[in-house]
């Protein structure tokens, strides 16, 4: 093998590689993750599986905001949500959908609010 190709191949594994790695972490794993945690707030049925979803997103995910809201402060599609309603802001952007990920849950036990809150950056 000549001396060029050697570099050639040396060049590939230093930059090329690293770079797609950093590419399928942005625009893949990321993003998967965070769609798992916010569904996972959005969906928890029981006051545990609330614990549940809290500790993992306070685990796994950047906080940056846990706000109380007023119901007419809700999105469209959250509107039929009753009790405390809160807005979980994770730092990280969505790198599709250009604005920040978020889950809105109406809180079944307020005690583990605690648990986000901190956690927060």
């Amino acid at each position: 093998m000549s001396r060029r190709r050697k570099i050639v191949r040396l060049l590939f594994v230093v930059l090329v590689i690293p770079l797609l790695g950093v590419l399928v972490w942005a625009l893949a794993i990321q993003p998967l993750k965070y769609a798992i945690l916010v569904h996972g707030i959005e969906t928890a049925q029981t006051a545990e599986e609330e614990q549940a979803a809290f500790v993992r997103a306070a685990d796994w995910g950047r906080l940056w905001e846990v706000d109380r809201l007023l119901p007419e402060d809700a999105p469209v599609r959250d509107r039929g949500l009753t009790g405390d309603l809160y807005r979980v802001e994770f730092l990280p952007s969505s790198p599709y959908g250009g604005g920040a990920y978020v889950a809105y849950r109406s809180v079944i036990d307020t005690n583990n609010l605690r648990i986000l809150r901190e956690k927060q950056y």
